[in-house]
């Protein structure tokens, strides 16, 4: 587009834009919590980031929307399990993106996915201002995640693809969309973990939705085609860089502690009263488990505190002996079969003397924001085989459990 040309235009869409936001008023949009799973174990951890697409329009739960299908369709292709951070707003541009992740702790995602720019080309946005903005957060990306992550950045889709903006006007900003793809992807192709996809999905006709479940799991298949490769081979990059790391891990250990007290002290849950919401947790996991005990546990300098348990007098155990504080070191499950034969808890207080755990299995949980915090866990004084232990189970009750720590006490 001719640079006075769309300087003539940018009040006209500026005006269109306002008319088109008041339209999108009563369109169901997602109110849970910005956080989805899909079932199983060892899971690959996603942010997707932006607007549009990431908002989930049309629906009532992220679930449903494109982060809980794209969950669903990794998990089909991986087989593992799948945590999806949404961090999305209407009027995000890519500015807006690169504050709001600045106070996010981004190395722990396997996969970043930007959906920016439908507001930029809705706005006619110079092509400087964008690769500018785009630029800076893509650089900051490369920064701060992991050298196995990758950025996946989607095109702008078609915006008189969307049906209140088939317009002239939507036609207008359809070019400058356009435009502004070229550029995103003469961008992504200067970073070397980021990588530029095409996205130009059809849309059905719903006058009252707008999107549909069905949209979103179209949507779903061809980021997954691309997402999926890239996340297994992280996983070897991760496996063949563990050794070099070793010196760098324990460095940023102190740090990494520091991050994850801030966060316990965060929640306020420490030497609170006990909650039924908790309480049926615990007693969930020792039924579907058949153990003995089971409880929901915080990591607080140096003990272990009990937000719940089910068959367990102490309210607390010094970190020393705690097993949950060895959970907490991986992002996945720790089973110990029977604590007698393995090396690292045979001699345990918690072994020898009461409540004499021979069988462990326990399932890190995380802050809001991310940090291991503590355990859901079940044992028993028997041993058992590790290979009867329902892994993706542990999981989602952990998760469960980190739904409610999402809620303040007493929504429940």
């Amino acid at each position: 587009m001719h640079e006075i040309i769309r300087l003539m235009l940018v009040p006209v869409m500026h005006v269109y834009s306002v008319v088109v936001e008041r339209n999108f008023r009563s369109v169901p949009r997602p109110f849970d919590a910005p956080q989805v799973h899909s079932a199983g174990i060892d899971s690959d951890r996603i942010l997707l980031l932006g607007c549009g697409p990431a908002l989930g329009w049309g629906v009532t739960s992220h679930d449903l929307g494109l982060a809980g299908t794209l969950a669903r369709n990794l998990t089909a292709r991986t087989g593992r399990g799948v945590d999806v951070d949404v961090l999305a707003s209407e009027r995000m541009s890519a500015a807006d993106a690169l504050v709001a992740v600045r106070c996010r702790r981004l190395s722990r995602f396997d996969a970043v996915v930007v959906t920016l720019g439908i507001n930029d080309a809705l706005a006619l946005t110079s092509g400087r201002v964008w690769t500018s903005q785009l630029r800076s957060l893509l650089e900051h990306l490369e920064q701060v995640t992991s050298q196995s992550t990758t950025v996946f950045v989607l095109g702008i889709h078609s915006i008189r693809g969307i049906d209140t903006l088939d317009t002239m006007l939507g036609g207008v900003a359809d070019r400058h969309a356009a435009h502004l793809n070229q550029l995103s992807a003469d961008t992504c192709a200067t970073i070397p973990r980021t990588r530029f996809l095409p996205f130009a999905p059809a849309a059905s006709v719903s006058i009252d939705r707008h999107r549909t479940l069905e949209d979103y799991r179209d949507w779903a298949v061809p980021i997954a085609d691309h997402l999926a490769p890239a996340l297994d081979a992280g996983r070897v990059a991760i496996s063949d860089a563990a050794a070099a790391s070793v010196a760098l891990a324990q460095s940023d250990a102190i740090a990494a502690e520091a991050a994850r007290q801030r966060a316990v002290d965060g929640l306020g849950i420490l030497d609170t009263v006990a909650e039924p919401r908790f309480d049926r947790l615990v007693e969930l996991a020792q039924r579907m488990f058949h153990t003995h005990s089971a409880a929901i546990t915080v990591i607080d300098h140096d003990r272990q505190w009990h937000k719940a348990r089910v068959s367990l007098e102490p309210d607390e155990v010094p970190r020393s002996a705690s097993f949950c504080a060895v959970t907490i070191e991986g992002r996945g499950p720790m089973i110990v079969a029977d604590a007698l034969d393995d090396e690292r808890f045979r001699e345990n207080p918690l072994v020898l003397g009461d409540p004499r755990i021979r069988f462990y299995a326990g399932f890190p949980i995380e802050s809001p924001s991310g940090e291991r915090i503590g355990a859901l866990c079940v044992f028993d004084p028997e041993p058992r085989a590790a290979t009867d232990v329902d892994r993706a189970l542990l999981r989602e009750l952990a998760l469960l459990v980190q739904r409610e720590l999402r809620e303040p006490a007493g929504q429940n």
